[in-house]
């Protein structure tokens, strides 16, 4: 542990809001790398940490987490924002919760006003070797205007999909600013979505909640190659105290943090199955885990018929939970 970086080491406390419940850290020039954005901010909230931590969530609660994670941003840059003309752009439907009409709602001129609104919707597909994503086919309702571009996503693993967004749109319209805000991002991702703003000389800064992930260089299950998102993956980034409750939360694992975000969200039942999956590749001890916590009551009769019906191996590993 001693040689990994955290953010007390890269950063500095930048602002907080009124009642101290979140509070955003400014990072700068980190790694002294040029291909990384010269001013980051990671938002660090207890909601923020609840989701990273809450892998069993899923359904409408986790929905619930990623809509007040979006809320903690719009309290901590309203003064950056203040009399801009901003415009956001949502790609769908992995980015849908984190719409930011909700967190607008209450700040003028947006309390009588819906703040401009794009939604993209991106088809991708694995290359021929399974270790990136290529865009196949575009549509977008909306249209391309403002300074400053507010663009969130839930979870940005390659950024593949905003990269390739963002390089359309500067055809259109070049704002003065794009704000990537995420709730689960990595390093890897922000780095390729700064290359399309340094192309057009746009001002890119990117906002993290709670961590500055690394993405996993092997997946931990095989469907999801290079997606993996872990709190204890080396050259993620966050504070030591969450890293600590993240270390003991997975067991020392590199458990991937959200898992797949739109599965979660629309399928509780086959993300727990592909949860428990991933705790069992990883060699989780199923009786340190709180089950309590979980959305989908993995204890049901029906749920276990599901994982036997999935991998009967699988069901064997749990069995010691449902006994």
């Amino acid at each position: 542990m001693s040689n990994r970086t955290f953010l007390e080491n890269v950063g500095k406390p930048f602002s907080a809001n009124a009642i101290g419940s979140a509070r955003a850290w400014e990072v700068r020039h980190l790694h002294n790398s040029p291909d990384i954005p010269p001013l980051i901010y990671v938002i660090e909230t207890d909601m923020a940490q609840q989701f990273l931590l809450g892998r069993g969530v899923s359904g409408r609660p986790k929905f619930n987490m990623i809509r007040y994670i979006a809320k903690s941003f719009t309290e901590l840059f309203l003064e950056q924002l203040n009399g801009k003309e901003l415009s956001q752009y949502i790609i769908l439907r992995g980015a849908y919760p984190f719409d930011l009409q909700y967190a607008f709602g209450n700040v003028p001129p947006y309390h009588r006003l819906l703040l401009p609104t794009g939604f993209i919707k991106l088809q991708r597909v694995l290359n021929q070797k399974g270790t990136d994503w290529e865009i196949h086919a575009e549509n977008f309702i909306g249209k391309y205007h403002g300074d400053i571009w507010l663009i969130p996503d839930t979870a940005i693993a390659s950024g593949s999909t905003i990269a390739y967004f963002l390089r359309q749109a500067f055809n259109h319209h070049l704002p003065k600013r794009v704000y990537v805000i995420t709730a689960c991002g990595s390093l890897e991702g922000i780095r390729r979505i700064y290359q399309e703003c340094l192309k057009k000389n746009v001002e890119f800064i990117p906002v993290f909640s709670q961590c500055i992930f690394e993405v996993s260089k092997l997946g931990n299950l095989p469907e999801l190659p290079l997606t993996d998102l872990s709190v204890v993956s080396p050259g993620s980034i966050t504070t030591s105290e969450f890293y600590e409750k993240a270390f003991r939360r997975y067991q020392g694992t590199r458990m991937c943090c959200v898992g797949d975000i739109g599965e979660s969200l629309e399928n509780p039942y086959q993300y727990s199955i592909h949860t428990l999956w991933e705790m069992k590749i990883l060699g989780m001890d199923p009786k340190k885990e709180d089950w309590s916590v979980w959305t989908v009551d993995v204890q049901e009769k029906c749920f276990q018929k599901t994982v036997r019906e999935f991998n009967p191996l699988l069901a064997e590993y749990f069995k010691g939970i449902w006994e």
